[in-house]
């Protein structure tokens, strides 16, 4: 599995597949049962140049208890050379953080914000966020992706993402990585994964007759109403039986694909890295 440069991808799956663990053994927090793992060519185990090139948060982020935000800002563009002190102040006022007050005392929410102006600020050419906004409320989660999607159009990175809200954050993602069971069953660009299912919505007797001998990955019932995902990509016929049938044929949402593939798992080869 290859991460290409300077594109977000999204590591998608429900929690405790594999997510986290991933992230920690491409930084090597973890040791890997197998396999390899390079970042820049180099092993990243006990690597002191990688240090300055990474940045990880996650849902648990943990600082000393006499941190404050204003301290970590001061102290944290010693570890890293391309931090940008104007946009870590900008941020920490967007998000109204209390800079004075101990990390200890701050809210799971103002943890997270904290978090989150940290890894924008660094600007370090590979920034891992796991789950990076719990805690947030919708406004700030929005401010976030917002923020995101400014801070990379001005400087580019490699982001690996981690996210269970799938659809609020797709339109982040340029490639999706899906896990399930500690396997990989999607690894895409974002929209070819998108184009590799189709969604069919009816009455269920004319769904089927028109999904056929079709692979259904998932089916959803709301009372007389049969939605299927139908693994591929819908082909001119598929539209025209559909059509006849007053079937409706739909684009697959990242998360509805993410509970298809996920309900899969059977045919998926090991994830290595």
């Amino acid at each position: 599995m290859d991460f290409a440069p300077d594109r977000v991808h999204g590591l998608l799956g429900a929690n405790g597949v594999g997510k986290t663990t991933l992230m920690s053994v491409i930084l090597g927090h973890k040791f890997r049962s197998s396999g390899e793992v390079l970042i820049d060519g180099e092993d990243p185990r006990e690597n002191a140049r990688l240090l300055e090139r990474t940045c990880f948060i996650h849902e648990d982020q943990k600082f000393h208890d006499d941190d404050t935000p204003a301290s970590l800002l001061r102290i944290l563009p010693t570890f890293y050379p391309a931090w940008d002190t104007e946009l870590a102040e900008r941020l920490a006022s967007r998000f109204k953080l209390p800079m004075s007050t101990r990390t200890t005392k701050l809210s799971r929410g103002q943890r997270s914000a904290l978090a989150i102006v940290i890894s924008l600020a660094a600007r370090a050419p590979y920034t891992f966020m796991d789950e990076p906004y719990l805690g947030l409320d919708p406004g700030h989660r929005a401010l976030f992706y917002e923020e995101f999607a400014r801070a990379l159009a001005e400087h580019p990175r490699t982001v690996i993402l981690s996210t269970h809200l799938i659809d609020e954050v797709s339109d982040l993602l340029e490639n999706v990585v899906m896990i399930e069971d500690g396997r990989v069953t999607v690894d895409a660009d974002i929209d070819d994964a998108r184009d590799s299912a189709f969604v069919l919505r009816g009455l269920e007797p004319v769904v089927r007759d028109v999904v056929g001998a079709r692979r259904v990955l998932r089916e959803h019932r709301l009372g007389n109403i049969l939605s299927v995902t139908v693994d591929g990509t819908a082909t001119a016929e598929d539209r025209r039986r559909a059509d006849a049938a007053n079937v409706s044929v739909e684009p697959v949402t990242l998360q509805e694909l993410v509970a298809a593939r996920g309900m899969r798992g059977a045919d998926d080869a090991e994830m290595s890295v």
